[in-house]
């Protein structure tokens, strides 16, 4: 069972080798100092051995790399064979999923010519309900304006037959006669006569009357001696 000193000792590597990654990035030098400020505080006594060992690991893994040799050119040849065979696979995937991408990219396209048709087609439809509600906005200012004038001439017309039906009265009250059976209204003439003229004879009735008592007169008609 490890102790709490190995603990603490397995944490502190660990806190290290994750400073010494980040000094490298950092482009500082794996120093005690540095290494120390990174992880934030710990002992140099108990820091450098770990440290000590961390660059000399490094160190060998360094050398290790620049003592492989150079790949045997059967393994190249080979590794380049499975390369190309992994490309091929790999890309004989990707193929159908281009074509697959590609058949549905044209059916989008599809749809969205299909959808900018029937856009157009319910443009004009709302341009031709637009002109026809102008139309009838104006049939219907026209109505209205009809309407006015034809309440000013019902107006007027109840206003002479309300006159008529008051003169009237009038007259047979002075002794005519009895009141006469009340007319249709829808009879009645635009234009009022006032009532008493009816049998008195125009100007020209009168000169006629005259000429025709003369004729009578000449010719002995008169019932008296010439």
């Amino acid at each position: 069972m490890a102790t709490k000193t190995q603990k603490a000792s397995a944490t502190l590597e660990k806190k290290a080798k994750t400073a010494v990654i980040e000094l490298d990035k950092l482009g500082k030098p794996i120093t005690n100092a540095n290494v120390r400020e990174q992880i934030g505080g710990c002992s140099f006594r108990d820091l450098s051995p770990i440290l000590k060992a961390i660059v000399a690991e490094r160190e060998a893994r360094a050398r290790a790399e620049t003592l492989v040799p150079d790949m045997p050119e059967e393994v190249a040849e080979l590794s380049t064979a499975l390369w190309e065979a992994a490309f091929r696979a790999a890309d004989e995937s990707a193929a159908a999923s281009r074509r697959a991408h590609a058949e549905e990219v044209a059916d989008l396209r599809k749809q969205l010519d299909q959808w900018e048709i029937d856009v157009g087609t319910v443009e004009d439809e709302l341009e031709a309900m637009t002109t026809r509600a102008k139309d009838a906005e104006a049939a219907k200012a026209e109505i209205e304006e009809q309407v006015v004038d034809l309440r000013v001439v019902i107006a007027g017309l109840e206003g002479r037959l309300l006159g008529r039906q008051e003169a009237t009265p009038a007259e047979f009250e002075g002794g005519k006669g009895a009141a006469p059976e009340p007319e249709d209204a829808r009879q009645l003439p635009l234009f009022y006569d006032p009532p008493g003229d009816e049998g008195l004879p125009i100007e020209g009735d009168a000169m006629d009357g005259d000429l025709a008592q003369d004729h009578k007169d000449n010719c002995g008609l008169g019932g008296e001696a010439a």
